[in-house]
């Protein structure tokens, strides 16, 4: 069921939600288009021979990724003009020799479409009558737009600025976790004091502070200990 322009203006104006005047129903007012996941209806399938028949294109405002309406700009004859006004290329658009590419905020391009059509004063007083309280003079108090190249390049700068602070932090953490882990070594790695001094002090003898240092191989002499492991009872006493 249609519902009243001027009741719809006044919920947009309080910014309330609009249901439907309908005892029987009181559900919420939904506007007239197709969202996400709905069911397209019948009359899509039954005029969608139509583009074939444009003398004229214009797509705008879309990415033009979901089926089947991304497959519509397709349908047009060859040499027929596909004009499209959007932020970045999308589908097959930019293909074909009379393809018009406006890429860009969407307002300007069809300011442009209109400037060049003679359009322009016209474009702009409907603007004026249809628009919210106090959208006609947005325009003019607003900021001039940047370009494209100008809005890339602060967000490289800003990504940049970015990187760098996280590289900064991580360099302070880096230096604190040296430091603190290089006192603990520095605590734990000195040298222990030699319990016994090597040099003998006055009146001890060499025998008191120099330990006895038995040989290894038992007192062997060179042959045997060179044999012992060839000859295993070199290390058991002759009987004899």
């Amino acid at each position: 069921t249609p519902y009243p322009d001027d009741l719809i203006r006044k919920h947009i104006d309080e910014m309330a939600i609009p249901y439907c005047q309908r005892k029987s129903c009181g559900g919420l007012v939904k506007p007239e288009i197709v969202f996400f996941g709905e069911q397209l209806p019948a009359a899509f399938f039954a005029n969608r021979g139509l583009p074939a028949e444009a003398d004229l294109c214009i797509v705008l405002g879309t990415s033009l990724t979901v089926q089947p309406f991304a497959s519509l700009p397709g349908f047009c004859e060859e040499g027929v003009p596909r004009s499209l006004i959007n932020q970045e290329q999308v589908g097959s658009l930019g293909s074909r020799p009379d393809d018009v590419l406006l890429l860009g905020d969407c307002d300007d391009g069809v300011r442009k479409l209109a400037k060049a059509c003679g359009w322009l004063e016209e474009l702009e007083a409907l603007w004026t009558k249809t628009a919210p309280k106090g959208a006609a003079d947005l325009g003019k108090e607003a900021a001039p737009k940047r370009s494209r190249e100008e809005t890339i390049e602060d967000e490289v700068d800003k990504l940049t600025r970015e990187v760098d602070q996280t590289l900064k932090l991580s360099e302070e953490h880096n230096n604190r976790v040296r430091k603190e882990f290089g006192d603990s070594r520095a605590s734990t790695n000195k040298p222990k004091k030699l319990e016994a001094s090597l040099t003998p002090s006055p009146g001890e003898s060499n025998s008191a502070t120099t330990p006895k240092i038995e040989p290894e191989d038992g007192g062997k002499s060179e042959k045997d200990k060179d044999l012992s492991h060839v000859y295993p009872h070199f290390d058991k006493k002759s009987t004899l």
